[in-house]
């Protein structure tokens, strides 16, 4: 040990005189690994304590250190090359906490040259410094982040543009290090992430707050980008929805719409869908009186009549009393201004701008645009604001939504949100037009049939949207169509897995409660007008009356003891008491509840490993005693797969052994 011990100091000492020899003679001294990650690792710490310190500082006493905040945001273009990007991403991401902290929940106004010059009082000029000081800091840090996320990301259309002549692009700035240093692509990409990070917080945090319509200005484009395999994307159409549900008055939300119809436009309608699906997340569902805003001028209506109303009371009036109204309708006007009470005309007045645009993108849509990968977020926005749509467009609409429905170019979910989407108009303030939804019930009758075990579980929540749509209009519905829906489910259900299986048989149920004459369906000695035909398209003449439900006789031996329990009630006639009546957990369960419970709780694998197999039927038992057949129930899916390739193996080598043969 001893000798071991005297080699390693006798090579650290020679290691020592070559180093010393190497500065005396000029060459280059090369340091360890090890002392190379010690003093990186020492420079991150001082960064790091310098950043804590000044973040402390901001929040504890803003007026006193606003100073700070400049020392903040040089930090966040650091240029050593040994902790540039961590030091970056943490001065980034403090400044972003610090402004969200100590900014106002006013808009900052900046003063003119002629107000800067006149003489103040001592506290009001260290609050005017101290508002500009933060005011223009803001406006660099939103430069810098603009900045870091144009160089990191390239953000490229669903449907890019022709190809130009490419350019020479210079540096950034951002992008030079000490000793003429560059950042990788690498490294550019996790800054843009982490600045357009801060850029959606700030949106969400400081929209009252100065600047807003520049930060929406760099997120709203990010929207439709493909960049970060669509984390962007993501990122910023999960910040626009936040800023929609968190705006009460209807500013905010104006500006970001109509940037986001601009940017659908001068695209041709060509952006992602996510795109236009932020607009279901408006709060437009605050407006008293949906008819004046949307059909009767909206804000201009009630203003009118708010005139009109005074002009009456003021004839009134006495000289003396018609001048007191006036004090106090100029006073109350001042408390609301300080109060910062948003009046009831200008939220009408701005939601109803906001409807104008929407509806203009969403009908330019239908209109002109019918290939657009944008069609179905249009048909579930109109859907949505069915309510707040002018009576006049009513019978225009449902005839572009008819020809829309009968292109063929549609895709099945697409044509039940077509469905659902005049089902919504006509349910509203359309009841009282004279349409005829014939068309539409033919149409949803056959994209039904559509459904199988790779529909997901959008597709048979919006199946079941559509069968409710049906139901709130029981005059207007005959029972032969009911009859034909409630055949065309039980259909259905057999090519479904559990859970949407459930979900049909929930709707079943309730065409059997809300429709008595239903119950024909189930007694197989009834008989009916003509003869059951189920592939012709119009429900009204397949004469659904003729046929019975055996469906539900096939469900009570399914493998999953749930649809068995479910599939017996039905026949039963679904009873609220007594013999065969449903658990109060399941009767009490919805269709989405049901999709999400067989989910959650393991689908098909679940159902399968976990549950024992169901009794055989009668009839299997009979043919298992006269031919001595084995049982085809398998409890092991994978056990039956392999056993179907080994008999296909030995079909094939017995074919080819006959060939050989012959």
């Amino acid at each position: 040990e001893s000798e071991s011990g005297t080699e390693e100091c006798q090579q650290e000492e020679t290691s020592n005189e070559e180093g010393k020899l190497d500065g005396l003679l000029g060459r280059p001294v090369v340091a360890s690994t090890a002392a190379l990650f010690a003093q990186r690792q020492q420079k991150l710490v001082e960064r790091r304590d310098v950043i804590a310190e000044c973040a402390s500082l901001l929040v504890e006493n803003p007026e006193e250190n606003i100073a700070l905040l400049k020392k903040l945001r040089v930090l966040c273009s650091e240029k050593d090359g040994d902790v540039a990007i961590t030091v970056r991403k943490l001065a980034m991401v403090s400044l972003t906490a610090v402004f969200k902290d100590i900014a106002p929940s006013y808009r900052i106004r900046e003063l003119s040259e002629a107000e800067m010059k006149l003489k103040v009082s001592k506290d009001v000029r260290k609050l005017r410094d101290f508002e500009q000081t933060l005011l223009s800091n803001y406006q660099k840090f939103l430069k810098l982040l603009d900045e870091t996320t144009e160089v990191g990301l390239k953000s490229e259309s669903v449907c890019p543009p022709a190809k130009k002549k490419q350019k020479r692009t210079k540096r950034s700035p951002l992008q030079v290090l000490d000793g003429n240093q560059e950042l990788s692509a690498s490294s550019l990409e996790g800054l843009s992430v982490v600045a357009l990070q801060c850029l959606c917080e700030l949106a969400v945090a400081l929209s009252h707050f100065n600047y807003r319509s520049n930060i929406l200005a760099v997120l709203v484009p990010q929207m439709d980008s493909s960049a970060l395999k669509g984390e962007a994307s993501q990122m910023c159409c999960g910040a626009v929805i936040k800023v929609f549900q968190n705006d009460l008055v209807g500013e905010v939300s104006l500006e970001a719409v109509q940037l986001i119809t601009r940017m659908v436009k001068a695209k041709s309608y060509r952006t992602k869908p996510a795109v236009l699906r932020t607009f279901l997340h408006l709060r437009l569902h605050n407006i008293e009186e949906p008819v004046g805003v949307a059909g009767r001028g909206g804000a201009k209506a009630v203003k009118k009549e708010a005139a009109t109303r005074s002009h009456g009371q003021h004839g009134r009036m006495s000289r003396r009393q018609r001048k007191r109204m006036k004090v106090e309708a100029k006073l109350d006007k001042e408390l609301k201004e300080t109060e910062a009470v948003e009046s009831r005309e200008k939220k009408s007045k701005l939601q109803t701008e906001i409807l104008k645009v929407i509806f203009n993108t969403y009908f330019r849509v239908i209109k002109l645009s019918r290939d657009s990968p944008l069609l179905q977020p249009v048909l579930e926005g109109l859907a949505k604001f069915a309510h707040l749509i002018n009576v006049d467009f009513f019978s225009d609409l449902m005839s572009s939504l008819h020809s829309l429905a009968e292109t063929g170019r549609l895709s099945n979910t697409e044509c039940m949100q077509c469905v659902l989407t005049a089902f919504e108009i006509l349910s509203g303030q359309g009841s009282a037009l004279t349409i005829d939804p014939r068309q539409f019930y033919t149409q949803l009758y056959g994209a039904i049939l559509q459904l199988d075990a790779c529909s997901s579980n959008e597709d048979v929540l919006l199946t079941v949207k559509c069968l409710d749509g049906m139901m709130r209009k029981r005059r207007q519905v005959s029972l032969q169509r009911v009859f034909a829906f409630v055949k065309r489910l039980c259909t259905v259900s057999l090519q479904l897995f559990p859970g949407a299986c459930l979900a049909v048989m929930a709707t079943i149920k309730q065409f059997l409660v809300a429709y008595s004459q239903c119950e024909q369906l189930l007694d197989t000695e009834g008989t009916g007008e003509g003869v059951y035909c189920p592939s012709v398209a119009d429900p009204e003449l397949c004469h659904a009356s003729s046929s019975v439900l055996w469906e539900l006789t096939l469900h009570r031996y399914h493998f999953n003891p749930t649809v068995r329990e479910y599939a017996t009630h039905l026949l039963a006639g679904a009873p609220s008491q007594g013999k065969n009546t449903l658990p109060s957990d399941l009767s009490r369960r919805t269709q989405g509840e049901f999709l999400e419970w067989c989910c959650v709780e393991g689908g098909l694998s679940g159902a399968v490993d976990g549950i024992a197999p169901p009794p055989p039927h009668p009839a299997l038992k009979m043919a298992q005693k006269k031919r001595g057949a084995r049982n085809y129930y398998y409890t092991d899916i994978g056990l039956q797969c392999e056993e179907v390739i080994a008999a296909e193996q030995h079909a094939m080598e017995k074919t080819t052994s006959l060939f050989k043969n012959s």
